[in-house]
């Protein structure tokens, strides 16, 4: 595993910085971590959810002192005190349909043409992220919290202009309405290029000038994001792959 210069340096910002292979050449941005203290139902692992969430670049920091690989990390269990963001959850499998992960591996097998399992290994192949540094169990609970615009728009205007983040050639913003077109155009030097779908299955693809980097927008993929959402999305990953590779 080799820390970039970038990554090193976007650690020590002192904010969530995510989960998974930050060498990677795909970055998945989700609207928010989904834990809560208050109205999960098993208290114990959502407050280790919370204190893994807080203390996320401290263990992006002794990763890159231990340069700690993937393979070295341990399955994870229930009762793990320690989850490591290089491969957070390692082992686990998901099951149930509309989880965000779940959805998150089955667009990872559709892009590296792998079969559809319930395993959770997409993180071996990607990065992903937050909007918001706000965990909430639902988007409107996060949307309640004090100062909820101010510090998504704080983290637009650094975190995400960061050469770490704009270093990634393939980005799925997977965050609905908490960022708009015209912040897209800003934040990634990209052009809106055309909608693809309908209504709640839909996304909007964006390239720069030389078509090296791929911006992708729809919702959150969650819920009942169908699977040809997921293929369509794929699709246009896969190209954009072959063309950098």
């Amino acid at each position: 595993m080799r820390y970039s210069k970038r990554f090193k340096k976007v650690v020590k910002l002192d904010t969530f910085i995510g989960m998974g292979n930050p060498n990677s050449e795909i970055l998945i941005v989700g609207k928010e971590v989904a834990t809560d203290t208050e109205e999960g139902k098993d208290k114990e692992l959502e407050n280790k959810n919370i204190r893994s969430f807080n203390r996320n670049f401290k263990d992006w920091t002794l990763n890159i002192a231990h340069n700690t690989k993937q393979h070295q990390i341990p399955d994870w269990t229930h009762q793990s005190d320690s989850n490591n963001p290089l491969y957070a959850f390692k082992g686990i499998t998901i099951n149930k349909e509309g989880h965000t992960w779940r959805k998150y591996q089955k667009l990872h097998d559709y892009i590296f043409e792998k079969e559809n399992n319930n395993k959770i290994d997409f993180q071996e192949n990607i990065f992903i992220t937050e909007m918001s540094v706000l965990p909430s169990k639902t988007t409107s609970k996060a949307q309640e919290k004090k100062g909820f615009r101010e510090k998504l728009n704080y983290r637009k205007h650094t975190f995400f202009r960061s050469e770490f983040i704009q270093h990634f050639p393939i980005v799925i913003l997977a965050c609905s309405n908490y960022i708009s077109g015209g912040e897209i155009t800003d934040i990634f030097n990209v052009k809106f290029i055309k909608e693809v779908g309908e209504k709640a299955q839909r996304y909007w693809i964006h390239y720069n000038i030389d078509k090296t980097k791929l911006v992708i927008h729809t919702r959150q993929l969650s819920a009942n994001v169908s699977n040809n959402l997921l293929k369509n999305m794929a699709f246009e990953i896969k190209k954009m792959l072959k063309k950098i590779n």
